[in-house]
């Protein structure tokens, strides 16, 4: 009974053991990236620094189109280059578990000819991280890899209908290639490769290994040159004998790949003007700020706009966009004491002056069918217009002048008034 007992026990420890290996060799798929942006403001062109969630051990690939291809970048963090219009950009994370070369058959003799390949449907989601054309042959390498939507045409039909996952034409040396594609289980994946437009044959229909994972490697094929063509026309050659290229990865859960656009947002330009470009002191302006949709300004200044500010102050505004970015622009109101001239009128007449503030022409009315002789003066007492008239509405124009405050001094019957009227 003592040795069932033990029997049983190593039983139920072999089995945990076994169940906890397992569970190791597993890994858990990423929740869905999310990236955040910096420096997506100012003058175009920029760039913007775009960051991923995640922890540390996850593997991160940056992407330009949405099927994925080769990183543009990797890490956490990628710096876009020089943008000048909303771009696109996708990103997937890979939890690592294992790296892994898939096996090749030896090479049974070279072709000389068109180029061949292999096709794969993917049992399990990886990153191919290298490529390299075996060196049987010598020569530049060029290499192709593509995704399907579906298993490719039987020869002599033929697809176009494909997505260019990685391509590289006439590369020097022997090294191995650094890449970075997503390929996610069940991807139809094919891949060609020669030197010098030569094939490096082995057996079709071979059953290669990716780790654990078993996957047929059928014959895939174009009928041109890739050393001097983009991948087309392409088509499945059964079993018969595939031009060998090495694939390096890393496997593991990948997550799906999301997108994200950076948005090319210029800094605002931003403006500030007074409807009154002189007051009095103790007078009042409104300021209309334009180009962003918020506005703070130093020194502060009511919701308003309504500015009374004793002495000539300059004022700083800070607009933000609708995408958040930033601008800066200033004005200055000037005050004056407004003595002299306005301070010593005899103000006995009942004028009327309008519109005020004025572009250009303005009326003067007073109706007591009397010689009225007018004056219009600038600031400094400098006398601008001057003339006289039998009329009760005086139709005058300024449209010449300096935009500004100008004392307008109407004598009639031996009473005079002064009005100020503001030139914009």
């Amino acid at each position: 009974m003592k040795k069932n007992y033990i029997k049983l026990f190593a039983a139920i420890t072999s089995a945990v053991l076994v169940s906890s290996g397992s569970i190791n060799a597993q890994c858990i798929t990423p929740p869905p990236v999310t990236v955040t942006a910096a420096g997506t403001c100012g003058p175009l062109p920029f760039s913007a620094t775009l960051s991923a969630t995640g922890v540390s051990s996850l593997q991160t690939g940056w992407y330009t189109n949405a099927f994925g291809g080769n990183a543009v970048g990797t890490g956490s963090t990628y710096a876009t280059p020089s943008l000048t219009a909303p771009t696109v950009y996708y990103t997937a994370q890979l939890a690592p578990t294992t790296s892994q070369s898939l096996t090749l058959p030896a090479q049974s003799s070279p072709y000389v000819g068109d180029t061949r390949g292999f096709w794969f449907a993917a049992p399990t989601s990886f990153v191919i991280k290298g490529v390299r054309v075996p060196t049987d042959n010598v020569g530049n390498s060029s290499i192709a890899i593509v995704k399907l939507p579906s298993i490719p045409p039987a020869y002599p039909a033929f697809t176009n209908t494909f997505s260019v996952l990685y391509l590289a034409q006439n590369v020097p040396g022997t090294g191995t290639i650094s890449v970075n594609i997503p390929v996610y289980s069940g991807d139809v994946i094919g891949v060609l490769g020669v030197r010098s437009n030569i094939n490096s044959y082995g057996p079709g229909g071979y059953v290669a290994n990716l780790g654990t994972n078993t996957l047929t490697l059928n014959r895939f094929g174009m009928q041109f040159p890739l050393s001097t063509t983009a991948p087309q026309d392409l088509w499945d050659g059964g079993s018969s004998s595939i031009s060998r290229v090495e694939l390096y990865t890393t496997l593991g859960c990948l997550n799906s790949l999301t997108a994200y656009t950076v948005n090319t947002s210029p800094s605002p330009t931003v403006t500030a003007v007074s409807n009154t470009s002189l007051l009095c002191s103790g007078q009042s302006a409104t300021v209309t700020p334009s180009g962003a949709v918020s506005y703070t300004f130093f020194p502060a200044i009511p919701m308003s706009g309504v500015i009374s500010p004793t002495t000539t102050t300059s004022y700083t505004v800070l607009g933000v966009s609708a995408a958040g970015c930033t601008g800066l622009g200033s004005f200055t109101q000037s005050v004056t004491a407004c003595t002299g001239l306005e301070a010593n009128a005899n103000n006995q007449l009942s004028l009327a002056l309008y519109p005020n503030p004025t572009t250009g022409i303005f009326t003067i009315e007073l109706t007591n069918g009397l010689t009225k002789n007018i004056q219009i003066t600038d600031i400094t007492g400098r006398v601008v217009i001057n003339q006289t008239t039998n009329e009760d509405l005086i139709n005058l124009n300024v449209s010449n002048l300096a935009n500004g405050v100008y004392y307008v001094k109407v004598l009639s019957n031996g009473e005079s008034e002064v009005m100020k009227i503001v030139k914009q």
